[in-house]
């Protein structure tokens, strides 16, 4: 995902009330009524938020009649998005990634995690059916905390280690040639115009900076 779509998700899911929505329709599509009732909300505030969802692409709205009323519209979700942001002193780090379900993607272990699935998605009986899921989204569970635990650790280590970039890059003169020297141990990289589109400085500038970073400390 760009810049703009990290930004726009950003945007929406700021609001308390809007997180609340986007629960309550991750477990099942829903009317604007039935979600006022779940949260104890005012129709028209919750519709106001669904309109704000639906313009950003984070929500979907499908136009149904009603047995006894006007036609409404049933809400769900349109995206599958995973959203981190990490920041600490010498680290920021915002990250949006969108998936879909796919079937035919093996887990790292073969046919492991994805094979578990597909059976219990053939069983027949509804009891079996879900108790198959039940242990497979605990084992799912299991295995994302311990990559959530290994990941702290790692930023843990990227934090010490720009911390200790930043102390060589606080004796550097001039405020341009340090943001330069971020953006390379941020970025990984040494491009001229990228970091001159990125940093909005001139790319003589950027040129003239990179080569004394290369001669005084890239050599």
């Amino acid at each position: 995902m760009n810049q703009e779509d990290i930004d726009e998700i950003l945007q929406v899911i700021e609001n308390p009330v809007r997180r609340r929505l986007i629960k309550l329709l991750s477990q099942e599509p829903c009317y604007a009524l039935q979600l006022s009732k779940e949260l104890g909300l005012g129709q028209p505030l919750v519709a106001k938020h669904l309109a704000v969802m639906e313009a950003a692409g984070l929500v979907a709205s499908l136009v149904e009649k009603s047995p006894s009323g006007p036609p409404r519209k049933r809400y769900s979700l349109a995206k599958s998005v995973s959203v981190t942001m990490d920041v600490a002193p010498n680290l920021f780090i915002e990250r949006a990634v969108a998936f879909v379900p796919n079937p035919r993607r093996r887990s790292k272990d073969g046919e492991g995690l994805n094979g578990r699935l597909q059976e219990a998605v053939a069983a027949t009986d509804d009891r079996e059916k879900l108790s198959g899921l039940s242990e497979l989204l605990g084992e799912v569970d299991k295995r994302m905390s311990e990559v959530e635990a290994e990941r702290v650790e790692l930023l843990q280590l990227r934090n010490q280690a720009m911390g200790e970039a930043a102390r060589v890059a606080g004796r550097l003169e001039g405020f341009d040639r340090r943001r330069v020297l971020f953006h390379i141990l941020d970025e990984h990289d040494m491009e001229v115009g990228r970091i001159s589109e990125s940093l909005n400085l001139r790319e003589l500038a950027v040129k003239a900076i990179l080569e004394e970073l290369e001669r005084d400390y890239f050599a």
